[in-house]
């Protein structure tokens, strides 16, 4: 899985549920881990750990791709405190990983692109 691929596939789980407070949560807003057969919603960071757990072959430049992508958009060091603040929406989260996702799929075709 590539950083743009992992970066959709966060979103994805984002649009099923979006939490703040914790990486996670069960329908009933109780914490829990991002890999829980349970979990119904995902912070931010939740999202990108679980989609990087739940497809073995991400390695770390995957990972660090999508982590550039986001670092481009986010200017919180913190994806944690970004996610968690009181004035972020879910829509906020989406429109980012959107944003990530094509900015990490634009450097891969240049890496391809460079490459060839």
């Amino acid at each position: 899985m590539n950083g743009s691929e992992l970066l959709h596939d966060a979103g994805v789980l984002v649009e099923k549920g979006w939490c703040q407070g914790a990486e996670a949560r069960d329908a009933r807003g109780t914490e829990t881990n991002v890999v829980a057969p349970d979990a119904a919603a995902w912070s931010l960071l939740g999202a990108l750990q679980a989609t990087t757990a739940a497809d073995p072959s991400t390695g770390l430049q995957d990972i660090g791709d999508a982590l550039a992508a986001l670092a481009e958009l986010i200017m919180d060091p913190s994806l944690a405190n970004w996610n968690d603040s009181e004035a972020r929406t879910k829509l906020e989260v989406l429109s980012v990983l959107k944003h990530a996702e094509v900015l990490a799929l634009e450097q891969l075709m240049y890496y391809e692109i460079s490459e060839n």
